[in-house]
């Protein structure tokens, strides 16, 4: 018997804050292209916590 193939999608929109976040994600939560999400995330890291860190800073 196959795998019930319906039960397999996941809602992206529940993501665990330990993923790291990839560049289209970032980019499109804080609405800035994907060239200067890719160089944050390249500066600070890829996890949640200092990013979101980063841009709260940013935009205060």
């Amino acid at each position: 018997m196959a795998d019930d193939k319906s039960k397999t999608k996941q809602d992206r929109k529940l993501v665990s804050s330990e993923e790291p976040y990839e560049v289209a994600a970032f980019a499109k939560k804080y609405g800035i292209p994907p060239s200067e999400a890719a160089t944050i995330i390249k500066r600070y890291g890829p996890s949640r916590k200092k990013l979101d860190a980063h841009m709260a800073s940013r935009n205060a």
